[in-house]
């Protein structure tokens, strides 16, 4: 596996962030990487933002339940300025990062306008993305989402992996116009992994809906759904982009793998006001 070399999680001490350490933890724990959690405060700090006296009790909190669930490589990292800068500065520094947010912010348009940090990460992030919305009680099965291309078998062979070190099962899945054209592509995916053990992959051909609809109707049978980042920036997202659909509107667990890296997003947008 091309594994992961940290795990950098964010957390304002809110309950979505809270959720986000749990998870990251536990990846981290399975893994066996060195965590970080990191807390952004405002050197200007309106009413509701964080000052650094805050930031820091938060990210000490964060360590302290790390450490408490077994994790020994455990750090702090407290910075001024906005959520979603600092994350995204973080990730850059190393392309084995992974970083762990909450979703809050994600499923809502007025919130993906006005103030989520999620969002704008998922926009720009050069690196792999967890959005947590659940603790699951195991890691029983993660989903492969796939359509066939080179960018998404990037995104399949590092969430099979990552499913392996969870303890979970993988199956690949994609939504196609039908049963016979979505066994076709699974069954050229799943030659193409060339895997040891191929019977360990499952298969999930989803139908009747259109894909991005399809995958989040699914998304109750798996703890974690793994997709690359193809179409989440540059105007790719406004033309019916997959991936940037599925990221705002699933339910569960979802990496977000960088399959791109922001080549087809020559102007980033400012970070959305908070």
């Amino acid at each position: 596996m091309d594994r992961y070399q940290r795990i950098v999680v964010g957390t304002d001490g809110s309950e979505a962030a809270q959720l986000a350490v749990t998870v990251a933890g536990e990846v981290a724990l399975r893994l066996g990487v060195p965590i970080t959690a990191l807390t952004v405060w405002k050197e200007k700090a309106r009413k509701s933002a964080l000052d650094p006296e805050s930031a820091v009790r938060i990210s000490a909190a964060a360590v302290a339940a790390l450490v408490e669930a077994g994790l020994s490589q455990v750090t702090a990292l407290d910075m001024p300025g906005t959520p979603s800068a600092a994350l995204l500065e973080v990730g850059a520094q190393d392309p084995g990062t992974l970083l762990v947010i909450g979703a809050r912010g994600l499923g809502r348009s007025k919130d993906r306008l006005t103030s989520s940090t999620a969002n704008h990460v998922s926009h720009h992030s050069p690196t792999d993305v967890l959005f947590t919305h659940k603790v699951p009680k195991r890691w029983t099965t993660v989903g492969l989402a796939t359509d066939g291309s080179p960018s998404s078998m990037l995104a399949v062979r590092r969430g099979y992996d990552l499913a392996l070190e969870l303890g979970a099962r993988p199956f690949l899945v994609t939504a196609t116009k039908t049963d016979a054209d979505g066994a076709e592509t699974l069954a050229q995916v799943h030659a193409a992994l060339n895997l040891d053990d191929p019977e360990l992959l499952g298969h999930d051909v989803l139908t009747g809906v259109p894909p991005a609809e399809a995958l989040c109707n699914a998304a109750w049978k798996y703890d974690l759904v793994v997709i690359g980042n193809r179409g989440m920036s540059g105007p790719a997202r406004l033309l019916g982009s997959v991936a940037n659909k599925v990221t705002h509107d699933i339910d569960t667990n979802l990496l977000l793998v960088a399959t791109t890296h922001g080549s087809d997003d020559p102007d980033p947008e400012p970070d959305p006001p908070r």
